[in-house]
């Protein structure tokens, strides 16, 4: 018996790219990315998932599910070590909560999937194949009594799919920082999201 195939043009679905701005979003997915090449040397990385909120970023429209964003890729303390005030995941995280991580926070990350979040997005161009993609600038917490939707359930998370080959990501404990900036207007240490 002889096989046979038909050459495609490369596939006939395009990539659509979320909509720019600030969008309501919630955590969706912390993926443990396990040890990746950098230009630093191995590191253990991860990195964020968001569902945006239909009302701002509409649906996509191939799946009509909701737009889902992702952060770039933050690189994780060794273990026995703490995170650095200076990494992106350190600044990334103070922005999201509205107040400076301080020396012996300890932020389980897993426990972000479902947390609330600002998001502004703009377009940037990928340096390795010149598409433009939609990323992540920063993030800040929800206002106090702002209501957020639930998760829509049409993202499955990357540990529940059949190719999930590492668990989710360990929590990152910071290092010292520097003294922590007034909190954000109208933010007390009940109002932070975690």
């Amino acid at each position: 018996m002889s096989l046979s195939i038909t050459v495609g043009s490369g596939g006939s679905t395009t990539w659509e790219n979320a909509p720019t701005g600030i969008h309501k979003a919630t955590c969706c997915d912390v993926v443990d990315l396990g040890k990746n090449e950098t230009e630093f040397g191995e590191k253990h990385q991860c990195e964020l998932h968001f569902e945006l909120d239909k009302t701002t970023a509409g649906f996509v429209e191939a799946t009509g599910n909701q737009f889902t964003v992702r952060t770039q890729r933050f690189n994780l303390p060794e273990p026995g070590h703490q995170l650095n005030e200076k990494s992106s995941l350190h600044k990334f995280l103070s922005a999201w909560r509205g107040k400076t991580l301080k020396p012996g926070d300890n932020i389980e990350l897993e426990k972000l999937v479902g947390v609330h979040a600002h998001l502004v997005l703009a377009m940037k161009v990928s340096q390795k194949t010149g598409s433009e993609y939609t990323a992540i600038t920063t993030a800040s917490p929800k206002n106090k009594n702002e209501v957020f939707p639930p998760l829509s359930g049409a993202y499955k998370r990357r540990q529940d799919t059949d190719d999930a080959q590492q668990p989710a990501a360990a929590p990152a404990q910071p290092a010292p920082v520097q003294p922590a900036p007034a909190p954000a207007a109208n933010l007390d240490d009940d109002d932070v999201p975690f």
